[in-house]
């Protein structure tokens, strides 16, 4: 087999797909399968060209083949028109979302790409990324070897596809034409992991007058822990927000005693730092620090299957029949976090002086005898778990993520004597996931300190009459440095341990438990429509037409487990019974959608195309309804040269999770320096998202093999619906009482604790937040995006070299209010875009690639580039506080080779080598000390993928 032209140009990007008419091949023969004319994605007419007025870029697999066929997560994030994707199952930047992946177009959010399959709905993952409230479409449920090209529309398309179109579409095409037996293998691997695996396999039967073609993969990846890359722990000094935590264990205590000038008779009288926080591992900062991401994961374990079957076949009457299933898994079995996280309220902490813990330590540690001997007691400022790692485990505390997609699609198509086809098609689509997240107690851990842990019932705090401290199955929880036995990352002794002292594994299992819930997506939708053309006749031949109709009910539901269920378990301040994570009530809403909708491809003249189409939503409801129109034009100025044009309105109805429930998420507090519990509240009154876009392109070839295009977008969007940033509600909180305004109403969304009782809220004592999902500021976001490729015809051979940037001209975000608050805005382009609740925006990516085809060979290198962008919030100070102006997060570069053998004989083998000079993601001011929304952290890659065909090929 010859490598030909149409995979030259390949994954970087994007191979536009051929000219001319998008017909399959068409067999008139009665009771032989007949070829539908192509419908493409932008447009519901059939028979519309390829190379219409609509900017669709076109990915076959042949092209990802010819770059080492790279998961739809790698291809999706090396996109110029990505930005800001999840999908490295890290759980600093996918908060609970590990194991999916997902696709943002245009920077404006996942859930504002539309994401089809056959150019069908897909439902919504059951899980929300949780700082944005969106629910987004799983693209990790699709088998790669189903897949036979990826349609790419950088266009909205609410006139033509509904809801969640405004940053375009993604349409993912399955295979149809296999015949025979396909099995394909793939390996790679990195520094610091044991390896990733991907094996699938197809098998494809061809008949007279049907197809039947059936896809299955299966796709493992290894645990990598943070702790095997060197730029993601860094030392405090480097960054001192790279996961560095104020509340440690060992921790810091405030001794307790008589105060005859506080009216109560006792507080505060002093603080006691434990003297064993470096020989556990830990730093001093004024207080002891715990780097908790030594304890997570860059990559969780991971393992996932997916099979997809289809079956098409023309009965008698030339009515077509399309049916086609699908289910996929997804297992994250053991997924990693710190080994306890910080307590939201600390008052509950207290221990009495005759601990056995607090006696040890008194009579270990002479200096602070004095103070503490003068004490009844103590309050622990501190997490339960830290240097000395999670005692069921070892190491980290260990929990869950478990994923499962069923999708059942049927559609028949035909023709009307006069022409006119008509479809209609019923897809229904349900997605499970269950996540188990273990947290501490609350009052667990209050008698478990006073020593009737095991005994009592950490859920209540009941303690069994007659019990003893201490004694029988009663057990003391040991905040001290005395119980830890050794750093549990580095295995190094404790030098101030005491036997008997430790906390036991028993105990530790009794204080904690799983914050979890299983939540379900459904997606029922009904398609009919007709299309054709007319008898009107314009300029350049006859006018095509479409109508169509839709119903589609959406189903969400959320089923808590007991402990986590806020109605049966409220906890001692309504939040739910854990230190750190709130529970969430039971939920389960639907909605139903109906839709109706019109589109004319219009040959104005022979050289000129104009599409024409506009449709109606009703949400009914608070919601109501939306009206949306779109008009685009293509002119071929002559046979090389052509000018293509867009406008439309675009909308997105809110999903179900953004109209009411609540959620608690975990988000770094900078003024606090820690982790803290950001609580979400849904709005059922929210508005529609709206968008006003165009796009304004050029196109141009010769017959020299060269090739370009150059396109303007913009997008003007309205009541665009996010979740309040938890920093711009801090920092107005901040401001607030730094004027000495203490009855802000911003400040109702901040509940402090007050620690060392002097009556003053300051930032260490901030406990959680509270945010609404709402319509937010407008955006208006401008861009480029540019393509070149020149392709030489050397006889024997080939060889091109193309590239493709895109440039983000603006992100401009208006101001808006929260309470009493204004929240400024601003252009976010260039900017990290952690202190609001935009992603990151690099101004702009580029892709260069050089491609020699030689016979059954093929060599390709890809250079890929990041621009350099700016943390606005500036650089950490020593007390981990942002300050100065903004600080650079540099460009990255990296190339990657590829080699490609197709053999005569169904064979065929693939080396890739990725990040080939090992290129470091670089520094960024977060947990992980990267950008995982922009950067591949993984280093250099070697793959091998080997693929075999068995009988007619495809």
């Amino acid at each position: 087999m010859k490598f030909v032209k149409g995979l030259a140009f390949g994954a970087s990007g994007i191979a536009i797909a051929a000219a001319g008419p998008a017909y399959a091949q068409d067999n008139e023969d009665d009771g032989e399968l007949r070829q539908q004319k192509v419908t493409v994605t932008g447009s519901a007419i059939a028979g519309t060209p390829e190379d219409a007025a609509l900017p669709v870029d076109v990915l076959t697999a042949g092209d990802l083949k010819l770059e080492g066929d790279p998961s739809i997560t790698e291809l999706i994030r090396n996109l110029g028109v990505s930005t800001g994707v999840d999908g490295q199952t890290n759980q600093f930047s996918s908060n609970g979302l590990e194991g999916t992946s997902n696709i943002n177009l245009r920077g404006l959010g996942p859930g504002r790409t539309l994401v089809l399959l056959n150019g069908k709905r897909q439902v919504f993952a059951p899980y929300a990324i949780g700082e944005q409230a969106q629910l987004f479409v799983d693209t990790n449920t699709l088998p790669s070897a189903a897949i036979g090209r990826i349609e790419v529309l950088k266009d909205g398309a609410a006139a033509v596809y509904g809801s969640d179109a405004i940053a375009g579409v993604v349409n993912f095409i399955t295979r149809d034409d296999l015949e025979g037996f396909e099995v394909s293998a793939q390996y790679e691997t990195f520094e610091g992991t044991d390896g990733e695996y991907d094996v699938s396999a197809a098998y494809g039967l061809q008949g007279d007058n049907w197809n039947w073609v059936t896809s299955a993969g299966y796709q493992f990846r290894s645990e990598v822990g943070l702790i095997e890359k060197d730029w993601a722990i860094r030392p405090y000094e480097e960054n001192p927000v790279g996961g560095w935590s104020s509340l440690s264990n060992p921790g810091y205590f405030v001794i307790i005693g008589a105060r005859p000038d506080l009216p109560s008779g006792s507080g505060p009288i002093g603080q006691v730092n434990d003297s064993g926080c470096t020989d556990a591992g830990g730093i001093v900062v004024g207080t002891c620090r715990f780097q908790f991401t030594q304890f997570d994961n860059l990559v969780e374990e991971e393992e996932r299957y997916q099979i997809f079957s289809e079956y098409n076949t023309t009965f008698g009457n030339d009515i077509d029949f399309h049916l086609e299933g699908l289910y996929a898994h997804t297992d994250v079995p053991e997924w990693k976090t710190s080994p306890s996280y910080p307590p939201q309220v600390l008052t509950n902490q207290f221990l009495a002086a005759s601990h056995p813990g607090y006696q040890q330590y008194l009579a270990d540690n002479p200096d602070a005898a004095a103070l503490m001997g003068a004490g009844f007691g103590a309050l622990y400022i501190g997490r339960s778990f830290g240097w000395g790692g999670f005692p069921a485990t070892g190491g980290a505390q260990e929990g869950f993520r478990t994923y499962d997609s069923y999708r059942l699609a049927g559609e028949l198509n035909g023709e009307f004597s006069n022409d006119v086809q008509w479809n209609t098609a019923l897809t229904w689509h349900r997605t499970e996931g269950e996540r188990i997240t273990n947290d501490t107690y609350i009052n667990g851990l209050t008698i478990a300190l006073q020593g009737f842990g095991v005994c009592g019932d950490a859920n209540t705090g009941a303690v069994p009459a007659g019990a003893v401290p201490g004694q029988g199955e009663c057990e003391y929880y040991n905040p001290f440095s005395n119980a830890i036995q050794q750093n549990a990352v580095t295995g190094e002794a404790n030098p101030n341990y005491v036997a008997g002292l430790e906390n036991s594994q028993a105990l530790a299992e009794w204080m904690t438990d799983g914050v979890g819930s299983v939540v379900t997506s459904d997606l029922l939708v009904f398609d009919a429509g007709l299309s054709g053309q007319s008898n009107v006749q314009a300029g350049g031949g006859s006018v095509g037409y479409a109508l169509g109709v839709q119903v589609r009910r959406e189903g969400y539901e959320v089923d808590p487990n007991e402990v986590t269920d806020l109605a049966q378990n409220p906890g001692p301040g309504g939040t739910g019974p854990f230190s750190f994570l709130a529970g969430t009530n039971a939920f389960d809403e639907n909605q139903t959608i109906y839709a109706i909708f019109g589109e004319l491809q219009i040959p104005l003249f022979d050289d000129v195309n104009v599409q024409v189409a506009t449709r109606y939503e009703d949400y009914g409801g608070e919601v109501g309804s939306t009206f949306d129109p779109k008009v685009a034009m293509k002119w071929d100025v002559n046979d090389n040269f052509a000018l293509r044009g867009s406008a439309q309105t675009s909308f997105k109805g809110p999903t179900l999770n953004q109209l009411s429930g609540q959620v608690t998420t975990l988000q770094f507090v900078a003024p606090a320096s820690a982790f803290k519990a950001v609580d979400q509240f849904g709005k059922p009154d929210l508005n529609p998202e709206s968008a006003f876009s165009f796009n304004i392109g050029a196109l141009y070839e010769n017959d020299s093999g060269f090739s370009a295009s150059v396109d303007y977008y913009n997008f003007d969007f309205t009541d665009p619906i996010i979740v309040e940033d938890q920093a711009s509600i801090v920092n107005a909180a901040l401001a607030a009482l730094a004027a000495g305004d203490t009855e802000a109403g911003i400040l109702s969304r901040i509940t402090f604790t007050d620690n060392n009782n002097d009556g003053v809220n300051q930032p260490g004592e901030i406990a959680r937040i509270s945010t609404n999902v709402t319509n937010g500021p407008d955006i208006q976001t401008s861009g480029i995006d540019l393509r070149a490729e020149q392709v030489w015809d050397l006889g024997a051979s080939e060889f091109s070299l193309g590239a493709e940037a895109t440039y983000i001209i603006e992100y401009d975000v208006a101001d808006f209010a929260i309470e009493d608050a204004i929240i400024p805005g601003g252009d976010r382009v260039g900017q990290f875009n952690r202190s609001n609740f935009s992603r990151s925006l690099p101004q702009w990516k580029a892709n260069i690639s050089a491609n020699y085809a030689l016979g059954n060979h093929n060599f390709r290198g890809v250079v890929r580039h990041v621009d350099s962008y700016d943390d606005e919030r500036g650089a950490p100070n020593q007390a981990g506080a942002f300050v100065g102006g903004p600080s650079e997060i540099d460009s990255m570069t990296t190339l990657d080779l590829f080699y490609t053998w197709q053999s005569d004989y169904g064979l065929d083998v693939g080396l890739s080598v990725v990040n080939a000079f090992d290129e470091d993601p670089p520094l960024a001011y977060f947990d992980v000390s990267y950008d995982p929304y922009t950067h591949n952290p993984f280093g250099r890659t070697f793959k091998v993928s080997v693929t075999k065909t068995f009988g007619g090929g495809s």
